[in-house]
């Protein structure tokens, strides 16, 4: 297959988003509280920073409210979908802000909201908020987790997928290189 490269002037955001769209990615819910109830958005720019300690990054367009009110807040919860939670990528994507909890079952642990049926939940601290172009990097350090055992929600090229395992003897992992 021969492919070529072409330039992508920086106004053509849908180019960009089609390529960036083969990369899969699970799709979380970054939530926080505020003195009106739980807030939150549909977020796929998230990454482990470090596991001692615990911490993670997340990405929130900076002209967004749900940033301003974790930044306020100082803390945030990371929910990770599972696959059977796809319609949820629209609500906390697209339904008004102040709406996006009204009929999605969450319990309010360690002050911030998390979703009763992620397949795995973080809560994080708050430690540094980073300007990035036109998104802000969020570090926060994790202080507690949870799981349920349900697979995770991916996102590739638009649509939701289902992860399907590889089989593989022995099972590969990633390590710190000596």
């Amino acid at each position: 297959m021969t492919r070529s490269l072409q330039a992508v002037p920086a106004a053509d955001v849908t180019t960009f988003r089609e390529v960036m769209g083969h990369c899969p990615s699970t799709v979380a819910v970054v939530a926080t509280m505020t003195p009106n109830g739980p807030i939150g958005c549909a977020a796929t720019a998230f990454l482990s920073l470090s596991v001692a300690p615990p911490a993670l990054v997340v990405s929130l367009d900076s002209q967004g409210r749900t940033l301003s009110d974790i930044t306020e807040a100082g803390r945030f919860a990371v929910n990770l979908l599972s696959e059977d939670q796809h319609e949820l990528v629209r609500t906390f994507s697209q339904t008004d802000r102040d709406h996006r909890f009204d009929e999605v079952d969450y319990l309010v642990e360690d002050g911030v909201p998390l979703l009763s049926q992620a397949c795995a939940t973080l809560s994080c601290r708050l430690t540094q908020a980073v300007p990035a172009l036109d998104h802000t990097l969020l570090v926060g350090l994790v202080v507690a987790v949870g799981q349920v055992g349900a697979e995770p929600l991916l996102i590739s090229r638009g649509r939701p997928h289902r992860a399907l395992p590889i089989t593989v003897d022995p099972p590969v992992s990633i390590v710190r290189a000596s």
